[in-house]
């Protein structure tokens, strides 16, 4: 599957790193999420819980990138097609590591490589990555050679902290016969998403991105995805664990003046505890 028109620049990749007095390189952190920011290794959300809702519903998806979790967990559900986007062309290849590690490697040798793409200076010190260089896709594959020395992978905390993302042994399986292309990804930012879209989803995953958002620019985010949103489809505004009670009434009040078009909801992963992850859900009927 091809990517978006955008074209990378290494130069401009390198542009957005600092280098410390002793040489070693770190994100320019005053960019924020920008167009070579790294990624992350692991998705700090219950994607296992959150692409499980759907899943018999589910056949089109279109999420972001992020870690590669969420499109590997959607497609592991069941999603025949799934479509990922992401400002950050570091999460594209994030992506299409672990896409192309699931086919090869086996859960040990999947788990040692996030946790070494978190942790190794180089990555060309990552032996997994080398194992499946052939099956990563070229542009990816080119970025990862000239971006060797710069941690293009240390968004985020270490994996340590998500540990409880990772597949089980039943899971990693399911996700060898699920995967055997590279994702399909488009380059850009959420404003401009709707202008790369050709086609309506039942899912649409905006994970990690409404919570920087103001009420005004959530809600025009909203009227741009509603109609590449299948009848009786869902936009899930999905966050990390704290991110959505933080805030959670932005999130609700935005999404009342679709009543016309759209049920709406608020879900809770678990009642009982306050800080168990929450997702605000709108299901087109018209």
């Amino acid at each position: 599957m091809k990517s978006s028109v955008k074209i990378f620049n290494i130069n401009d990749a390198k542009k957005e790193y600092i280098k410390t007095s002793n040489g070693r390189p770190f994100h320019n952190m005053g960019l924020g999420f920008s167009y070579y920011s790294p990624a992350y290794v692991l998705t700090n959300e219950d994607i296992r819980w959150v692409s499980g809702l759907t899943k018999t519903r589910a056949n089109k998806v279109l999420t972001v990138a992020g870690s590669g979790d969420q499109p590997i967990f959607y497609a592991m559900n069941g999603a025949k097609t799934v479509d990922t986007f992401d400002i950050s062309f570091c999460a594209k290849v994030a992506m299409d590591i672990k896409s192309a590690a699931i086919k090869k490697l086996t859960r040990d040798e999947y788990i040692s490589m996030i946790f070494d793409m978190r942790n190794k200076d180089k990555v060309s010190d990552i032996h997994q990555i080398s194992d499946i260089a052939t099956d990563i896709p070229q542009n990816s594959a080119y970025f990862i050679k000239e971006m060797d020395e710069y941690p293009i992978f240390s968004n985020g905390l270490s994996p340590e902290s998500y540990i409880e993302i990772l597949p089980t042994e039943e899971e990693f399986a399911q996700m060898k016969k699920a995967i055997s292309s590279p994702f399909k990804f488009i380059w850009t930012d959420i404003n401009s998403l709707h202008s790369h879209l050709l086609q309506e989803y039942d899912v649409i995953n905006l994970s990690n991105i409404l919570e920087y958002m103001t009420p005004e620019q959530i809600s025009k985010t909203l009227v741009s995805l509603r109609n590449y949103v299948r009848p009786q489809g869902y936009i899930i505004a999905q966050t990390g664990s704290w991110g959505i009670h933080r805030n959670r009434k932005a999130f609700y009040e935005a999404s009342q003046k679709f009543k016309h078009w759209a049920k709406i909801g608020l879900l809770q992963q678990n009642k009982k505890k306050a800080n168990s992850e929450m997702i605000v859900v709108l299901q087109r009927i018209r």
